[in-house]
């Protein structure tokens, strides 16, 4: 006589529309306090990078003869300062993943944007036309930054989780800070007399230097900065 195995079948929970609606809320809640969290984090650095990005670096100037080779005609501390948030992003993107972290680079660009408007528009009576950059320098730098903090969380979530731990992290600054400067030099100075090309090898030397010391903070947050489940990562 055949043995007859009794499969036990369980039935799906049901889930009652308030409980569903109270589940979604909730995480939409969640969601949504994560994103302004991440935004409270970014938009402050871009704010500092704005308001340093004519402050000069003139440290290294004595190193070049040529005026024109001189760091502090490329080198500023906001420019700096937009390097760190192009690294900050690369963290978010490790615990959060490339989507929340790309959200977070839009929300805060556009909380930037909004902060700056105001500003201007509460000073212009004082402002003289000499106060303001070139139109065509401030597009560059933001059109470039923006896009290469996008790049950089691409490009880390694409790569994290194999290899070596410093791969994805390095590569990623890598890649968004080196687009970031190839976007900009040419965007602001095609046309004019200046060493654009010579500015732009420098400046990029300069970001991977860093991307590079960014490596030892990257290491001692993975522990703490640990990715959320589903992200992989290491």
């Amino acid at each position: 006589m055949e043995e007859i195995l009794a499969v036990e079948q369980r039935r799906p929970v049901r889930e009652t529309p308030l409980e569903k609606l109270v589940r979604e809320s909730g995480a939409f809640s969640a969601a949504l306090f994560r994103l302004a969290w991440l935004t409270a984090l970014l938009t402050p650095v871009l704010l500092a990078s704005f308001l340093t990005l004519d402050l000069a670096v003139f440290r290294f100037d004595q190193i070049f003869d040529s005026a024109a080779q001189k760091p502090s005609n490329w080198l500023s501390v906001g420019g700096i300062v937009m390097t760190c948030a192009g690294l900050l992003v690369i963290l978010f993107s490790r615990r959060y993943g490339g989507d929340e972290a790309s959200r977070a680079i839009t929300a805060s660009w556009g909380v930037a944007a909004i902060v700056v408007f105001a500003g201007l528009a509460e000073l212009a009576p004082v402002l003289q036309d000499s106060d303001f950059p070139a139109a065509r320098s401030v597009v560059a730098f933001v059109a470039s930054a923006m896009l290469g903090q996008y790049v950089a969380v691409h490009f880390y979530d694409v790569l994290r989780g194999g290899g070596a731990w410093w791969r994805a992290p390095l590569i990623a600054a890598l890649a968004g800070l080196g687009l970031q400067a190839s976007i900009f030099y040419p965007w602001a100075f095609w046309g004019s007399d200046s060493p654009w090309f010579f500015w732009m090898l420098a400046d990029f030397s300069v970001k991977a230097a860093g991307a590079a010391a960014f490596l030892p903070i990257y290491r001692a947050l993975q522990q703490t900065l640990k990715p959320r489940g589903g992200f992989g990562g290491r």
